[in-house]
């Protein structure tokens, strides 16, 4: 595994960014309703469904709580890193959108309990 860009303490200081909290939240609710369109023959569905009916309207603490697996993910590292900062409102604001739809898109599965071996079976 390659080094990480940024320290533990900065990684920790933007899991914790209040400006990028309500993006998550917004997030998880869009790739919330994504799943509830999914055909249910898709790997792993009934876990995946499970999960998106809990977070539809994810709280701040679920969201809170997904920010640290979501600010861990290669792409949303590599922008926060891209700033040069250590200041976690700068960092935050350099993640896009998309970035952190991808993000929560990627972990979902793994959030939702459906094994790589359930998936890999498809």
């Amino acid at each position: 595994m390659p080094a990480l860009p940024l320290p533990l303490a900065v990684i920790c200081d933007l899991a914790c960014e209040v400006s990028l909290l309500p993006r998550v939240r917004m997030a998880i609710a869009v790739v919330a309703q994504e799943i509830f369109a999914e055909s249910p023959t898709t790997a792993g569905y009934p876990l995946r469904w499970n999960l998106a009916k809990t977070v539809l309207s994810p709280t701040e603490d679920q969201a809170a709580a997904m920010m640290v697996a979501l600010v861990v993910s290669p792409n949303l590292l590599a922008a926060a890193a891209s700033t040069g900062s250590t200041d976690p409102v700068s960092m935050a604001a350099a993640i896009t959108d998309e970035q952190i739809l991808s993000a929560i898109r990627q972990g979902w599965n793994a959030v939702a309990g459906v094994s790589p071996a359930t998936v890999g079976a498809t």
